[in-house]
């Protein structure tokens, strides 16, 4: 590796090893779909754009990016879950199909954290990839906006061009906001103007794609900031806090009541409910690797499942027909088991806390820097009404908007973390 080094120099490979990882994030998030480029690519060609900007980090910082004393706690959490998701797959319920479903939730999640802890540092490598937020916004909603006005919008096809359905298409507007946020704080006025398009178009997509849960993140973001804004103003805190409380518990209380099998817009509300219970189930039987990840084996664990509603004629029905526990954290437990989704809450946390210290202790911290803290929130709301990870582009979303957390703390913020000499191998 080093020869590679003394050839190259370690600036220039740092910068290749960027750009890869720039048109890893054009695929991902804009050619995945089957829709686009998608069904033209087999499942080891998509494997290996996945994972190339993670080579090509290596690469740049050889061992370095394995043993960095300052990551040294989230890389061997990265390499438990590894660890883990290899050991689920091998005894999952469908070994074959668990196998093909971990490897692309590893590449395009985990090893994208990884990639993106070391080459997104530095204000400047964070400044371009909100800007390729932008664009890839820019490019996104006037695509589906129209497409929404050609089509009957009543037809399956409409807001799945990019990523499948219009529910992880919230997702992905929300975990590419902080691209027109950033330009909204920006002291450009034009800058501030194209932001703001971008995101009245963006709200205009989550609103005429008229998904609830959808709006309800975007609600919680919204109270959340607010929240935040007032925060030094106590009082008028806590009667925020109290009369949102208040609201929400009234609220659920009412909802819940008036919920009636008979009525089809409240099934699918017990249906998910009842998936709390159906998962406790099944995670008794396999609590600490799992079923395996997409076994589409759950129809085998309702022989002996005792139905808490009694009402929902249709639920053995539905399980069948969607194999799904529309739930990430369900999934996760299930799917995935105790032991590997431990690991990978403790992995975000640890992240999430270094980089609220980092925060408080920075004086340079800016108005974006806090509002990706926001939008981790809003996916994880988000993620209890869907399986939101087993979206290639949402996973690699999230996981990057991680790395780049995991990165701050130990970025230069005058200068982008760029090695000058051929480190050391360990």
């Amino acid at each position: 590796m080093n020869y590679l080094l003394h050839i190259i120099r370690p600036s220039l490979l740092n910068q290749i090893a960027f750009y890869s990882f720039l048109g890893c994030a054009v695929f991902s998030i804009l050619l995945w779909s089957p829709n686009i480029l998608g069904k033209y690519l087999s499942h080891w060609p998509t494997i290996y754009i996945f994972i190339f900007p993670w080579v090509m980090m290596f690469l740049t910082y050889s061992w370095k990016g394995v043993t960095s004393k300052e990551h040294r706690s989230e890389i061997i959490l990265i390499v438990s879950i590894i660890i883990l998701g290899v050991l689920n797959a091998a005894w999952s319920d469908a070994v074959s199909r668990s196998t093909s479903h971990m490897r692309i939730f590893l590449v395009s999640g985990i090893f994208a954290l990884w990639t993106s802890m070391f080459l997104l540092t530095g204000q400047h490598r964070r400044q371009v990839f909100d800007w390729l937020c932008c664009a890839c916004l820019a490019v996104i909603l006037p695509v589906e906006i129209i497409w929404w006005l050609i089509r009957d919008p009543n037809h399956d096809s409409v807001f799945n061009i990019f990523i499948l359905h219009p529910i992880p298409l919230g997702t992905l507007i929300i975990l590419l906001s902080p691209g027109p946020i950033h330009l909204i704080a920006s002291k450009n006025h034009q800058l501030k103007f194209f932001g703001l398009l971008l995101v009245v178009a963006s709200l205009m997509v989550i609103f005429i794609a008229d998904k609830r849960g959808t709006w309800l993140t975007v609600a919680a973001m919204l109270a959340i900031a607010i929240l935040y804004l007032v925060r030094k103003r106590r009082y008028l805190l806590v009667t925020l806090l109290v009369v949102m409380t208040l609201i929400l518990s009234v609220q659920a209380r009412r909802i819940y009541t008036r919920l009636d099998p008979g009525v089809s817009r409240y099934v699918s509300v017990l249906q998910r409910l009842e998936l709390y219970n159906f998962a406790l189930h099944i995670w008794k039987t396999h609590p600490f690797l799992g079923i395996g990840l997409r076994p589409l084996t759950h129809a085998n664990y309702l022989k002996d499942y005792h139905q808490s509603n009694k009402d929902l004629v249709d639920f053995r029905q539905g399980v069948t027909k969607l194999q799904t526990l529309d739930n990430m954290i369900l999934t996760a437990l299930v799917e995935l088991g105790s032991l590997m989704t431990l690991a990978y809450l403790a992995l975000i946390l640890l992240i999430l806390g270094r980089y609220i210290r980092a925060l408080r202790s920075s004086p340079t911290s800016t108005t974006i820097d806090w509002y990706r803290l926001l939008v981790v929130l809003g996916f994880a709301l988000h993620s209890l009404s869907y399986d939101a990870l087993l979206f290639p582009p949402v996973n690699w979303l999230f996981h990057v908007q991680l790395g780049i957390m995991a990165g701050y703390s130990a970025a230069d913020e005058a200068l982008d973390s760029i090695p000058t000499e051929a480190p050391v191998a360990a």
